[in-house]
């Protein structure tokens, strides 16, 4: 006897498609809500424990840390939840949207009327796993993963299949941890099952945080019936001018917890671009260094300098030698490590030769 909701998907379902390195490509199954999966090798995973954060933070916490993660410009994630730990996956929502734009353009499809599809990673797609390492393998690549507790640990992905060095340079990542560290180095796991299923993992596999999520709908299902009997439509007006008041009083005062957290994350951004900022500085050699190469670097010891222009890598030197020999003098400076793409020009004066280079970093 076939499931309902195998027959579901069978007659409502809606198509997937999955977003690789490689391009976008249609999947063999349907869903009962259309997904863009982003494929594993795409996506950057973290585990972190979120535990001490009371319980209707959470996101909020979540949302706050992910752009100290996440390298990408703009991010999307997607979050597991088991109890007070998130499985975070994250990636470039501007390269998913630009592949969503490609193919939309190549595909068309009915306008607003379609859904627009839950974006999702490859990895939510294969079966959950008992405590131990596995290697899961991937529409592209392989990936090592580490459960415990019904945890996602750690993952990483590989291009190809991952040889034994690499699955103990992964143990070696498990810091701390006494069940990861007794795991054989040496042996490859089996590999699991890499077909997809239909549908992803819930968001929370815990009972009770998928009630602490969801007890404002529930609660609304529940009094629906008696609100339809009871209220007419003076008192449907008085308990919505209540709500909005109830509304309006919940959001100054979420606003005025949220605003030191997002004054703290505006100054540690503000901190990181300065970072950037100086390190980019820091990689400039002085020119006191680059003039002493130079000198020490020119074949004749009559040779004097005439003009000298030192601008973001490039380095233009004007020299003045009565005998000049520009390829004695090439010569001697590519051979420094210092300069790379060393030419000669000539100039108006038979006694002088500019040459420009390239600084290496």
């Amino acid at each position: 006897m076939i499931a309902l909701s195998k027959l579901r998907r069978l007659f409502f379902g809606r198509p997937n498609a999955i977003q690789t390195a490689a391009g976008v490509r249609p999947l063999g199954f349907r869903s009962s809500s259309s997904n863009w999966v982003v494929g594993r090798g795409l996506c950057m995973y973290r585990r972190e424990d979120f535990t001490a954060v009371p319980r209707g933070r959470r996101r909020a916490a979540l949302d706050f840390k992910l752009p100290l993660w996440s390298p990408f410009e703009h991010t999307g994630y997607h979050a597991a939840w088991r109890g007070g730990v998130a499985m975070v996956w994250f990636w470039d929502s501007d390269k998913v949207a630009s592949a969503r734009a490609e193919s939309a353009t190549r595909v068309p499809t009915g306008g607003d009327r379609t859904p627009r599809p839950r974006i999702l990673p490859e990895t939510v797609f294969y079966e959950r796993k008992p405590d131990g390492l596995y290697l899961q393998p991937c529409v592209e690549g392989f990936e090592i993963q580490y459960w415990r507790a019904d945890v996602l640990a750690d993952s990483f992905w590989f291009p190809e299949e991952p040889q034994a060095s690499q699955l103990s340079w992964f143990l070696a990542r498990q810091v701390g941890d006494a069940d990861a560290s007794s795991l054989a180095a040496g042996e490859m796991p089996a590999a699991a099952s890499g077909t997809m299923a239909p549908e992803p993992w819930p968001v929370s596999a815990d009972p009770r945080e998928w009630l602490a999520s969801n007890q404002r709908l529930l609660a609304a299902a529940c009094l629906l019936p008696l609100v339809v009997v009871l209220l007419w439509q003076e008192a449907r007006y008085w308990k919505i001018r209540h709500l909005e008041g109830t509304a309006a009083r919940g959001l100054d005062t979420l606003q005025a917890q949220l605003t030191p957290i997002f004054e703290a994350r505006r100054s540690l951004l503000n901190l990181r671009r300065t970072n950037l900022a100086l390190l980019d500085a820091l990689r400039e050699p002085s020119q006191a260094r680059l003039m002493d190469a130079v000198d020490r670097a020119i074949p004749s010891p009559d040779a004097e300098f005439r003009e000298w222009r030192y601008q973001r890598g490039e380095l233009s030197v004007l020299i003045e030698d009565r005998n000049p020999d520009p390829i004695s003098y090439i010569r001697s400076l590519e051979a420094l490590p210092l300069f790379d793409q060393v030419k000669a020009k000539p100039h108006r004066n038979r006694d002088r030769v500019e040459f420009t280079l390239k600084v290496r970093e």
